[in-house]
């Protein structure tokens, strides 16, 4: 739940006229691309941040996250843990809908989400309606999902509102658990 400060914040951030841009893949080429339904089968650990951008505000999170395969879906079940103490359960629905994209679905994302393999990694752009105490806001998510030079899964996602930058959110991938 966000806070009344926290909504104030982010009605001052939606008056801001900037433009966010979606995250850029790195020029660095990993091992090996991504390929959801290999890399995110099974059992995967994440841990990262969330900063936000209008008060530096940083909130931690480790995801638990388990992935099974069937035909040409992709069901991942993640269990979030958040550093003030929160926990959230969503789970995406990714389905193949042709060479080098998916349509994916989630409890709390308005429609679907666009996904496309480019590169060595992959982009996903969708909607989702947070929960607050005065009702639901809708923000827009960019992310990319990449394997760096160390072949270590990141993903990197700006999150906006009307166009303007409201906070990034930074992740690392795992087979095992991380701490």
């Amino acid at each position: 739940m966000l806070s009344r400060r926290s909504l104030v914040v982010l009605a001052l951030a939606t008056s801001v006229s900037a433009c966010a841009t979606a995250p850029q893949f790195s020029a660095m080429q990993g091992p090996r691309g991504i390929v959801l339904e290999r890399d995110f089968a099974g059992r995967s650990y994440a841990k990262g941040v969330f900063t936000n951008r209008v008060t530096g505000a940083k909130r931690g999170l480790t995801v638990v996250l388990d992935g099974r395969v069937r035909g040409d879906t992709l069901t991942l079940r993640e269990a979030f843990a958040y550093s003030d103490g929160e926990k959230d359960v969503k789970t995406w629905v990714f389905r193949r809908t042709g060479p080098g994209s998916y349509a994916g679905t989630r409890e709390d994302v308005v429609g679907e989400a666009a996904i496309t393999t480019e590169g060595n990694g992959v982009r996903l752009s969708y909607d989702v309606d947070l929960p607050t105490g005065a009702g639901p806001v809708r923000v827009h998510f960019e992310d990319v999902i990449e394997r760096n030079g160390d072949g270590v899964i990141v993903n990197r996602a700006i999150v906006s509102k009307f166009g303007a930058p409201i906070g990034d959110v930074d992740l690392a991938f795992s087979r095992r658990p991380l701490r």
